[in-house]
């Protein structure tokens, strides 16, 4: 699980925790109250005919509201993210950030907005990737198996890392990236990247 707790992230975290939304706009993803562990489910919101906004846990039912979003607004093509401080389904967000980044989608950090953990995986799917804020915050740090163990822990040629690596494969990132991560911090903690950082892995493209 690839997701930061409420309280490292509190100062940023702005998003209301509603499952469901009576706007035409508001695609939320439907995920379990246990999931969720309280925290707000990921949000597609609309905000006009090419972007949409991006707010909150990415879970079980985030492809199925990604997708139910492209299918009523397909000419979207700019996600603008506020805050995504990890994800509760690693498997979810591995297969919903592929699908984004062949849909040639662009991703942007809002100014005041961040990534972290899952939502740093998904930022990085955009193909082409911005932020308002000169330095945005942008966490990193090793994943953690259902069973307690460490990403950083396990040997390089063990097949618990492949997912991962086909994922950064996929989305043209270097591999280096995802051992870079698994080095920057415990899954119980978060490295926020330098500006030196980000330009080293080409995390933001302009």
């Amino acid at each position: 699980m690839k997701k930061i707790t409420l309280a490292l992230c509190l100062s940023f975290f702005m998003a209301g925790c509603n499952t469901t939304s009576s706007d035409p706009n508001t695609f939320t993803s439907q995920c379990s109250y246990s999931e969720l562990q309280s925290d707000p489910p990921l949000t597609f919101t609309v905000t006009g005919v090419n972007e949409a906004v991006l707010d909150g846990v990415i879970c079980s039912g985030s492809l199925d509201a990604f997708e139910n979003m492209l299918e009523h607004f397909p000419s979207v093509n700019t996600f603008k993210i506020k805050t995504i401080p990890g994800s509760a389904d690693d498997e979810t967000n591995l297969t919903l950030s592929t699908v984004i980044h062949a849909n040639g989608i662009t991703t942007h950090i809002l100014s005041g907005g961040m990534v972290a953990s899952g939502g740093t995986d998904l930022f990085l799917a955009g193909v082409e990737r911005t932020s308002s804020d000169n330095h945005p915050k942008i966490g990193v740090h090793s994943w953690a198996s259902s069973d307690g163990r460490n990403g950083n822990t396990i040997p390089h040629d063990d097949e618990e890392h492949q997912n991962y690596l086909d994922y950064y494969q996929e989305i043209n990132i270097n591999p280096d990236f995802y051992w870079y991560t698994l080095k920057a911090a415990p899954a119980d903690n978060m490295h926020w990247m330098s500006v030196e950082e980000m330009k080293h892995f080409h995390v933001l493209t302009k």
